[in-house]
């Protein structure tokens, strides 16, 4: 019998890929959960031969289900700065509602997609399990918020020892639905690939860990094999990471290399980083491998792939 699993903002980055790589497997029955149900109905037109429901995010709760993935974020900077200190109330609202609905079907499974951002800001080195997040109490400022209302969910969540929940820390994401309009270097890098202009970037080098769909299924794949294994409740973290990162002239030249694009290194250049400075920001906590999850493709590679598809379907 197909699971019943539901996501949580069908319409964001992330959400829309796993609908699109989900939504044809026939062991789900997928509830798609958004506020504009049709942009769902958009994509779900777009896809042959899938089962799935776009549902309004009004709705959710009424329906059951035996997995949720909560995909609701707000990862491009300029919308987190934007959204200000409600960042906490939309983060908050969500997981509690989800949180009631474990208390109706507490066998359920509640899967959260988190953020590396947990961990704190400045980062000028990779991430490992003894990494201790610092802040300074009297001194909180914008670029902390986010990853603060990330980390008092994911504190909730152990607290919470009688559910089923995994927060799965996602730190960079590259898929061929990312919003184009966000201001992100990545996102640079594709709009200047397909409006076929020069690509500007600032001058600095930075190191990201993009992960991609096939990364993330893996993943969420051993966590649903553990908890179908039914040997007690699963509470925990996991780092979403690649076989090996990617620094960012070292992708711009490997773009450039396979597809035309022309490129510019510049300090001319007003940049957003909503969650603070990152010039290394990947994990090497690899929790993950104790579940089973085996990365595939290096983070350069993901992307490539991704970009192809990208470039041959336009979605």
């Amino acid at each position: 019998m197909a699971l019943r699993l539901a996501i949580v903002g069908a319409t964001g980055h992330i959400g829309r890929s796993l609908l699109w790589n989900l939504g044809r497997d026939k062991s789900f029955q997928i509830q798609a959960y958004a506020r504009r149900v049709d942009a769902v109905h958009e994509d779900l037109a777009a896809m042959e031969k899938t089962s799935a429901e776009a549902i309004h995010m009004d709705k959710f709760g009424t329906l059951p289900f035996d997995i949720v993935v909560n995909c609701v974020g707000a990862g491009d900077p300029a919308r987190v700065r934007d959204m200000g200190a409600e960042i906490f109330r939309v983060t908050e609202d969500i997981d509690n509602r989800i949180l009631d609905c474990l208390s109706s079907w507490p066998a359920a499974l509640y899967i959260n997609m988190s953020s590396g951002a947990v961990y704190g800001t400045p980062l000028s080195q990779p991430l490992t399990f003894q990494s201790v997040c610092s802040r300074r109490v009297n001194e909180l400022n914008a670029a902390e918020w986010y990853g603060i209302a990330k980390r008092n969910a994911e504190a909730k969540h152990r607290a919470h020892e009688e559910f089923n929940i995994v927060d799965v820390r996602v730190f960079s994401y590259f898929s061929r639905f990312l919003n184009r309009e966000g201001r992100l270097f990545i996102v640079d890098l594709v709009n200047a690939l397909i409006g076929k202009r020069m690509l500007q970037t600032t001058s600095s080098d930075s190191v990201r860990d993009y992960a991609t769909p096939s990364d993330l299924l893996q993943l969420l794949s051993c966590i649903i094999e553990r908890w179908q294994a039914g040997q007690g409740k699963i509470n925990d973290a996991l780092d979403l990471y690649t076989k090996a990162p990617v620094g960012k002239f070292e992708l711009i030249e490997a773009v450039a290399e396979r597809f035309d694009l022309s490129w510019e290194a510049t300090d001319d250049l007003n940049t957003i980083s909503s969650t603070g400075e990152k010039q290394e920001y990947f994990s090497r906590n690899l929790k993950a491998a104790d579940w089973g999850y085996e990365p595939k493709l290096i983070a350069l590679d993901g992307i490539l792939d991704e970009l192809f598809g990208l470039l041959k379907t336009g979605r």
